[in-house]
Parts: C-alpha cells; structure tokens; sequence
C-alpha cells in the first residue's frame, strides 16, 4: 500500500456537528472592477512606426542644419584666406628693395656713394660725403638741421 493511502486511511474523520460545521462554505468571490486599457496590437505598431519617422525626421532635419552651417563656415574660410593672401601680397610688395628705394627717395635720402670698410689696420675706400638730395615737387622737404 501507499503512503498517502495510508495517511488518508489514519486521519481522522469528521463528524456530523463537530466544530467543522460550523465554518462558513465556501463561496464565489468576484475580482474588484478594474478596467484595464488594452491597445489594440495594430494601432500599436502604427504609432511606434510614427514615433520612429518622426525621430528620423528630426534627425535629418538637424543633420541638414549643420551641413548649411558647415558650408556656410568654409565660405567665410576661403573669403578670409584670399584676404589674408592679398594682404600678403600687399606687405610683400612693400617691402621689395624697389620700392623701399623709391619711399626713401620720397624722404629725401640718399644713396652712398662708395661704402669704407674699417678693418684693425685702418680704412679701406676714401670717404666721400653723400649728394645733396634734389628737392622734387611733392616730396617732403627734409628736416631742419639742429642749430650748434
């Protein structure tokens, strides 16, 4: 025999009017009314795939923003080389040895005649003393020498 066959056969057995009987049967209890939203699966998909658009939507919308800015900033780049190109150019050409030779002129120098070159044994060239600068139109008179 089995051993729940024999439990069931050594417990005890109720009795007509003994304190069992005096518990309440048992009844039906009804779950409380909760009304529960349940999405439809296919108006769910519709509004994930819609949420999905519009973040991509988004996302390319701001992408293409800045690709405007970026082309916007290597248009000012370029602009800004060629000036700084074309100045230069400008501080190149005004400091060629021509020019800095015509702007002295303009100031009333002169070039020297014939450099000396001081060596430990004396001076080599004679020492001549430079040309009165001619006083052209237009051109600054030269200063006034200091009086002794």
């Amino acid at each position: 025999m089995s051993q729940p066959l024999i439990a069931a056969r050594k417990a005890p057995v109720r009795q007509p009017g003994s304190s069992a009987d005096t518990r309440p049967e048992l009844q039906v209890v009804t779950p409380p009314a909760t009304r529960r939203v349940r999405l439809p699966l296919p108006v769910a998909c519709v509004l994930l795939l819609t949420l999905g658009l519009l973040g991509l939507l988004m996302t390319n919308i701001a992408i293409a923003g800045d690709a405007y800015e970026i082309t916007d900033l290597q248009v000012t780049s370029g602009r800004l080389a060629d000036q700084q190109q074309a100045v230069a150019e400008d501080l190149a050409q005004q400091s060629s040895p021509e020019h800095l030779a015509t702007r002295a002129g303009e100031l009333g120098m002169v070039p020297a005649p014939d450099p000396v070159h001081l060596t430990g044994t004396g001076a080599v060239g004679e020492a001549t003393p430079a040309p009165r600068p001619s006083t052209a139109a237009g051109s600054p008179s030269p200063a006034p020498a200091p009086a002794r």
